[in-house]
């Protein structure tokens, strides 16, 4: 060792989640608060709970003492993860910087081993293995304040939840970058359903309604309908397992001859606005040049039922569809900055926000 203690940035950002963070922050900061030179960064991201009084009551001790920078911000309607990512991690004065998802104890010990880890081999960054980590963890990534600015954060254009942490381990690899694996001692989380990860974002606030249209076992047409801006994506779902079921290797996963379960053909939506009257429902597309008028009765939408197109009216296939939405924006970008081989995104500005006192 070379008996440099680098300071260490642990950053999280929280939107009415304060009952994670209540359990994880304390014990996260009495856990890691013997190294001489750590900060833990929370950013308050428009929480409407009482996540103010809570950390200026119950930490104040923590902010006295220097260990606990807060801030907090009123500007963002709904939850944007790329985005508070990169706000709180631009906020770090660590040489160090370590995303911790409010759900995540980071366990005793974690700064001294990021620091032994990084002192050892100073090429790399450290991330889960996703493929014997607890998916609540897989937000946890720490690399060099230098290479986070060189990389301009997170991709921006990702506004859903998954992918964004991929996009940035493929974009440090890009910078030349080797992963080195956080011990599975150190990753533990509170366990939470689909709904929670997604509650806040603008996904699931701003769709009205998802029509889906079944055309064979393995193929569905989607309809997201958007209200405020009207927006509607239409797009075909592949159920990869059933695309390829004649194919037995397809029985076995460890032989299974596709990556994801669900792919968005042509990773591709078609885009337009959508407008309606007391008889029906038009979408006009902006990327083809098409009208579909869909006419209104008591009972539904008829031309919809006539077309084998349903209302998803059950709640956990719509949080499905919710998600398979959120996270398949941010595949296809990861997918795009993967075989272009980018390393900086977000050209104008990126983690940008206005702070209270």
């Amino acid at each position: 060792m070379t008996g440099i203690k680098y300071k260490i940035s642990f950053c999280t950002v929280c939107m009415n989640r304060l009952y994670h963070l209540k359990e994880t922050l304390p014990q996260n900061i009495r856990d890691n608060i013997e190294y001489s030179n750590v900060e833990f960064v929370v950013l308050n991201y428009n929480s409407r709970d009482d996540m103010d009084v809570w950390i200026k009551n119950k930490m104040k001790d923590y902010i006295d003492m220097g260990v606990l920078r807060y801030y907090r911000t009123e500007d963002p309607d709904s939850f944007h993860m790329s985005h508070a990512k990169n706000a709180v991690s631009k906020l770090a004065t660590g040489d160090i910087i370590c995303n911790v998802d409010a759900d995540n104890f980071i366990r005793k010990g974690f700064a001294d081993y990021l620091n032994d880890m990084f002192s050892e081999k100073e090429n790399i960054y450290a991330r889960i293995d996703k493929n014997s980590t607890q998916r609540d963890c897989f937000g946890r990534i720490a690399m060099w304040k230098d290479d986070f600015t060189r990389l301009r954060g997170y991709d921006e254009r990702m506004k859903g939840y998954g992918f964004d942490d991929y996009d940035l381990w493929n974009r440090l690899r890009n910078l030349g970058r080797t992963p080195s694996y956080i011990k599975k001692a150190f990753l533990k989380a509170l366990t939470h359903n689909d709904n929670e990860r997604i509650k806040n974002e603008e996904n699931n606030k701003g769709i009205k309604s998802i029509y889906v249209k079944h055309i064979n076992h393995a193929v569905s047409e989607l309809l997201y309908m958007f209200q405020g801006s009207n927006k509607y994506y239409k797009g075909t779902i592949l159920i990869n397992k059933l695309v390829n079921s004649k194919s037995i290797d397809n029985l076995f996963p460890e032989n299974h001859s596709y990556e994801y379960s669900n792919d968005l053909y042509g990773d591709s939506w078609e885009i337009g606005i959508w407008s309606e009257n007391s008889l029906s429902i038009e979408l006009k597309s902006n990327n083809v040049n098409s009208v579909l008028k869909l006419d209104k009765t008591n009972y539904g939408l008829k031309s919809m039922l006539d077309e084998g197109l349903y209302l998803l009216s059950d709640k956990v296939h719509i949080e499905d569809m919710i998600m398979f939405f959120s996270q398949i924006n941010n595949r296809i970008i990861m997918k795009q900055n993967t075989r272009d081989g980018v390393i900086q995104v977000n050209e104008i500005s990126y983690g940008d926000i206005n702070l209270l006192r």
